[in-house]
């Protein structure tokens, strides 16, 4: 089964990490570790993920080749084989590409798409909305936009937003700013929630350490970069779960229990980290945690965490 609405969009989703093998040295054209990617696929799923997103930033999306990318998508569909929904990562700051990329993806299967906004040329908010519209009108596909100024210096504002949420193929928002209560975008986020509630559109976070806050807003699950450390991502997924119960101080305390895996995940710019976690080299212009500035302390505490916390990861390092 796939998503093909809003209501689907629930739970904990991870943006899964694209490992590569060691036969570039450069770190130019390293093939993709699909063994690997096998036994990390079935452990997100053995954590009762609701979904796996492939080749999203996490994915190395922004370097990947484009055969790589779309053989990635396949490769995921094929071997999850329908035991969880997949979203494909299918963003790009050009228009015409993002078209010809969901296309190719839709070519593979019907899933939906997370389209990320326009990272460097930096659109106007006119801009953006017509991007969306047209990645709507031209594909067909089910749409989720990723709203990640950090890295886009792009921000979606509240206005286009809930005009997209109107088109029925987008169907949600990954929201990855500060959207705490007393922080810049949280009167924003809690605005989307609220005025788009009639339109079939869920707002998902794309702050690993505020899910709680998140669904304290109304919103409905969690696209995570640190929800590929099995661990975590049950602890999240336990988090989804008592907040669906009711227990809120069960949820506060499985938040605070995420934090070590958010803090190493995150030690460094994601996914570097996850490079040192699953034993894989990254493509450049990435370099790995220990050729960074104090590189052998972040290994060491990267290396503590699997130790002592995450120990499904240790088969990665024997």
């Amino acid at each position: 089964m796939q998503i093909t609405k809003a209501s689907q969009l629930t739970g904990v989703f991870p943006a899964l990490f694209t490992p590569l093998m060691n036969d570039d040295p450069k770190c130019l054209r390293n093939s993709v570790d699909y063994k690997k990617m096998e036994h990390m696929i079935d452990d997100l799923i053995a954590s009762g993920v609701s979904g796996i997103l492939p080749v999203g930033t996490t994915g190395q999306s922004a370097t990947v080749t484009h055969k790589q990318h779309l053989d990635i998508i396949k490769f995921t569909l094929d071997y999850v084989d329908g035991r969880v929904p997949v979203i494909a990562g299918a963003g790009s700051n050009c228009t015409r590409e993002s078209v010809e990329m969901i296309e190719e993806v839709l070519k593979i299967a019907e899933v939906p798409v997370l389209c990320v906004t326009g990272y460097y040329n930096n659109p106007s908010q006119e801009g953006i909305e017509k991007h969306f519209k047209t990645l709507s009108s031209e594909t067909g596909a089910k749409i989720i936009i990723y709203n990640v100024p950090g890295r886009t210096a792009s921000y979606v504002h509240p206005d286009t937003l809930i005009a997209l949420s109107e088109d029925k193929n987008i169907i949600g928002l990954k929201q990855a700013v500060d959207f705490r209560i007393g922080e810049k975008f949280h009167e924003d986020t809690k605005r989307v929630i609220n005025e788009t509630k009639n339109n079939d559109f869920a707002v998902l976070s794309g702050e690993d350490g505020f899910f709680i806050d998140m669904l304290e807003m109304g919103g409905t699950g969690l696209v995570s970069a640190t929800a590929n450390i099995p661990e975590a991502a049950k602890i999240f997924v336990d988090l989804y779960k008592a907040f669906q119960a009711g227990e809120f101080q069960k949820c506060d305390d499985l938040q605070d229990a995420a934090r070590d895996y958010v803090e190493a995940t995150f030690c460094r710019k994601n996914p570097i980290p996850l490079g040192t976690m699953f034993n894989s080299p990254l493509f450049q212009p990435m370099t790995s945690v220990k050729d960074t500035a104090r590189g052998d302390e972040a290994v060491a505490r990267i290396m503590k965490l699997i130790n002592e916390k995450a120990e499904s990861l240790k088969k990665y390092h024997v």
